[in-house]
């Protein structure tokens, strides 16, 4: 990592270049996550994220080692690839198994003609052995000061370590070797902190993005959701000519619910009421969401789902609020839905006449004896 012909201290630029190297990681992770969802794709967040952080060091690593295995420095890049281990295993915990670590050792030890060294295959295994004590590490972390201690310890034994197997095969002098740790271990001092601020931008996001998307109160998700997807759902199931059926429905007498058992009593109803139907939904689709898109109004939207089989989950769901028990403070609260059903037609104009045309249904049904569906 120490290159005389560089005209700034080569720390500062390894440092530089070792944040560059974990921003763009970043960049090229949420590129991949917002790409799926404007293409409205079932993924998981960190899933993605593993496996671009996999590709990524891999190729990382892999292309370093190529630029160097001819030359006669071949160490000036192994803090870098120590420093993705620690990547990989610490901060992305990967769940790369033991057959992988030896195929790629093997492939590494070929580039570099030393697959026949007693060495190489010690320094291999320390390698391996590296990664998952640093994951074992990580699942283990308590989120206090001990857990970077503990992080710093840890990678600066096997550093020196494998440091020392490779001064031994390169006969590098004892100041290379201490220089190289020294800025093995101010490196690491740095990533950790600015990994970890990378996380907790990610987690603020994270929990604006929910705040944003989700009610508070029941954990559906809320108006503001609901009117991004109904729009977008709305034009493309009309384009692709396929069934689109939209749901409302509300609570039955829910201010007498208030006014009777109290608005803590009313809180406990929305909330046992989603969770309810929630449970269902998942179970017969699992791309199915609630929406709370009012005080005690909800709202289904069924994608791929004609008026006929909507209708039938339609029912099913208040008989589950119908039969359900709801107690709270030792009284049990008797409760009912009143639903409006329709589905796309040809011929409306836009999401908001296929809006409102459910929205008089859902008001039929509560004029004409509540705890019933108007599907039309």
């Amino acid at each position: 990592m120490t290159l005389t012909h560089w005209y700034v201290p080569s720390l500062v630029t390894s440092i530089f270049f070792l944040l560059g190297m974990i921003t763009l990681y970043w960049t090229l992770a949420d590129r991949a996550i917002r790409y799926l969802e404007k293409r409205g794709k079932k993924f998981d967040r960190e899933g993605v994220r593993t496996m671009v952080g996999l590709i990524y060091m891999a190729a990382f690593v892999i292309l370093l080692q190529l630029i160097v295995s001819h030359q006669q420095t071949t160490w000036v890049f192994m803090n870098f690839q120590l420093f993705a281990v620690v990547f990989v295993s610490y901060f992305l915990l990967l769940g790369i198994k033991l057959w992988q670590w030896v195929v790629t050792a093997v492939l590494f030890m070929l580039i570099n003609g030393t697959i026949t060294e007693t060495l190489s295959w010690l320094y291999t295994m320390l390698f391996v052995a590296f990664f998952f004590i640093m994951k074992l590490l990580k699942r283990r972390k308590h989120y206090n000061h001990w857990d970077f201690v503990k992080y710093i310890i840890v990678a600066m034994l096997f550093s020196t370590a494998l440091w020392a197997i490779v001064a031994l095969r390169l006969h590098l002098t004892v100041n290379i070797v201490l220089a190289e740790l020294l800025y093995m271990f101010i490196m690491l001092v740095i990533v950790y902190f600015y990994v970890n601020l990378l996380y907790r931008d990610a987690a603020t996001l994270a929990q604006l993005t929910y705040n944003t998307n989700f009610d508070e109160l029941t954990h559906a998700k809320n108006f503001f959701a609901f009117r991004t997807k109904f729009g977008t759902s709305f034009s493309e199931q009309r384009d692709n000519d396929r069934p689109f059926t939209v749901m409302l429905f509300d609570i039955d007498h829910f201010k007498s619910i208030n006014d009777t058992y109290g608005h803590l009593a009313g809180d406990y109803v929305l909330e046992r009421l989603a969770l309810l139907i929630e449970k269902y939904l998942h179970s017969i689709d699992k791309d199915l969401v609630l929406y709370r898109t009012g005080g005690e109004e909800f709202t289904i939207l069924f994608n791929d789902y004609d008026l006929e089989d909507a209708l039938i989950h339609a029912k099913r769901i208040g008989e589950i609020i119908r039969t359900a028990p709801f107690r709270y403070d030792n009284q049990d609260i008797k409760l009912s839905i009143s639903i409006g059903l329709t589905q796309q037609h040809p011929d409306d104009e836009d999401s908001t006449t296929l809006y409102k045309r459910a929205d008089g249904y859902l008001y039929h049904s509560k004029n004409n004896g509540r705890d019933q569906v108007t599907a039309k």
